[in-house]
């Protein structure tokens, strides 16, 4: 016990160091990469190319990544927090909130943003409440009252943020515990519609929810003994616990069949998975020292790595897939907490003298094969020819694979139709569809026609995408020259329910699909409704 009153007071003295760096300098805005990635790479561990986000003078830390976007807290001196969010497929950064006071790590999902933040009542008492910001209308709205959300005295879920209230989202629900009966339960809602409901209420105190479509995970506290995780299934009601004996678990998280977490054994703490499909719980890791904070994204897991040395904290991965693990980054004098989506992983270190935003891809180590990255072109007539870097290259539909991330210029050329040339942001395998304009020929009566473009990311990826009715690729897809108005937009994957949308504007888009089948979503619907 000794030791582990060590480690927390170790990690909450260096979030208070990375909140209020004492040798920072005036304060800068972010300022984003916005050259070739490929070109800004520095050196990970195991050959792994990383690239600087932000450049600042502030503090950029606690990030977080949903699809393409990633989400981070800029502190200074005085202890100043302002939200910022990132585009990887634009390389652009924007403040989305200033001057506020998240008393967590706020968390994103698709369109969504949430954090526990302090707030008063009419008599003026100070409480803690969750508040969710809506990116796409750019509105804050306030989830619970008082006296609903507490301080968090478990210490299942995080070492730094140990007494503070959590909370998770995946797609349109967010789910967080609640004390509003007296003891800690775990409670959900449709940031949609509005219904909410309470998961799981009983004598115990149930701490730290994640979320994976339909599944909710959350730690159920027995006293001085530790804690067991428990699954619900939002679609069926079922409720299992898949832990036996209570002992000293934390970080636990949920990605598809995956959960996973941290568990304290023969004097360190290691990484476990279970897997929800086969019932099997796996180690990961069996090394000195400390591993926590691990995250996981479709077959991958990542975590910090603490305490192995001096100046010995990293971060290391792990492919269920293939059963191997690697490092991605060593030799740091302070801890980083990781977080993973599709493949994309992203943290705060301070190497450079204050802490800054960092991205890797666990699929663009520079000692692998060529052909990373792969682009399916294809053009509306087909048979267009290609150009590649101002090279031909052949005519659509093309298959074009990439060894490096970076901007790449593409043109089309068809008789009869307009010549399209674009640049393509090649930081993932995507599908990409062009749909050319024909050229007029003798005079032009009235306006050209208005265009507009989509772009559809899904967790996980690998979803069929069809476009008014007709299939043309898979996620990441993107679709240009399509013209203005509505356009129905359809994902499709096995063992998922399918989602369909209407899109009419260029604003990308990004789809946490349900596992389930169609069957289940009349049931889903009716719970939602």
């Amino acid at each position: 016990m000794t030791r582990i009153c060590h480690i927390a007071g170790f990690f909450l003295l260096v979030i208070a160091i990375s909140a209020t760096v004492q040798s920072v300098q005036p304060a800068d805005a972010v300022q984003a990469d916005t050259s070739n990635p490929a070109l800004q790479a520095v050196p990970g561990a195991d050959n792994f190319p990383i690239v600087q986000i932000t450049n600042s003078t502030r503090d950029q830390v606690l990030p977080r990544i949903s699809g393409n976007r990633i989400l981070w807290m800029e502190t200074d001196r005085i202890n100043t927090r302002n939200l910022y969010l990132y585009d990887i497929a634009n390389r652009s950064a924007e403040m989305i909130i200033e001057h506020f006071s998240p008393r967590t790590s706020p968390e994103i999902s698709g369109n969504w943003i949430g954090w526990v933040e302090d707030q008063s009542d009419s008599s003026g008492k100070i409480f803690p409440c969750i508040r969710v910001y809506d990116i796409r209308s750019g509105t804050i709205t306030q989830i619970t009252q008082y006296p609903a959300m507490p301080y968090q005295t478990s210490e299942s879920q995080d070492i730094t943020w140990e007494r503070e209230s959590t909370l998770a989202i995946s797609g349109d629900i967010i789910v967080w515990h609640d004390k509003r009966d007296g003891n800690m339960d775990i409670y959900y809602r449709n940031l949609s519609s509005g219904v909410e409901n309470p998961i799981a209420r009983s004598a115990a105190d149930e701490t730290c929810p994640s979320i994976s479509g339909d599944r909710i995970i959350w730690a159920e506290q027995h006293g001085t003994k530790g804690y067991t995780i428990h699954l619900y299934n939002l679609t069926s009601n079922e409720h299992d616990r898949i832990t036996d004996l209570p002992v000293m678990r934390r970080n636990q998280v949920i990605s598809g069949d995956y959960i996973v977490w941290s568990e304290w054994r023969e004097g360190s703490y290691d990484v476990c998975c279970y897997d929800i499909a086969s019932g099997n719980t796996t180690w990961i890791t069996d090394e000195p020292g400390h591993d926590l904070w691990p995250a996981v994204s479709g077959d991958a897991i990542v975590w910090s790595v603490y305490g192995r040395g001096s100046d010995d904290n990293g971060i290391s991965a792990y492919d269920l897939s293939t059963e191997t693990g690697t490092e991605i980054l060593a030799d740091l004098p302070h801890p980083v907490w990781p977080d993973i989506d599709g493949g994309k992983v992203v943290w705060s270190d301070n190497r450079t003298g204050n802490y800054d935003v960092y991205l890797c891809s666990l699929e663009n180590r520079s000692d692998a094969a060529p052909g990373l990255y792969t682009v399916h072109l294809n053009s509306i007539p087909s048979g267009a020819d290609i150009s590649v870097n101002n090279e031909p290259y052949g005519r659509t539909p093309a298959t074009l694979s990439f060894d490096r991330t970076g901007i790449c210029p593409i043109g089309l050329k068809k008789n009869g139709f307009i010549p399209y040339t674009t640049t393509l942001d090649i930081s993932a395998s995507l599908t990409f569809v062009v749909n050319l304009e024909r050229e007029l020929v003798g005079p032009v009566s009235g306006p050209r026609p208005i265009l507009m473009s989509i772009t559809v990311d899904s967790v996980p990826r690998g979803a069929n995408v069809s476009v008014d009715g007709e299939v043309y690729g898979t996620t990441l897809f993107g679709m240009d020259r399509l013209p203005s108005g509505d356009h129905e937009v359809e994902l499709t994957l096995e063992g998922y329910q399918s989602n369909r949308t209407t899109v009419n504007s260029s604003e990308p888009i990004n789809i946490t699909l349900i596992p389930g089948t169609d069957a289940d979503r009349p049931l889903l619907m009716e719970r939602y409704a």
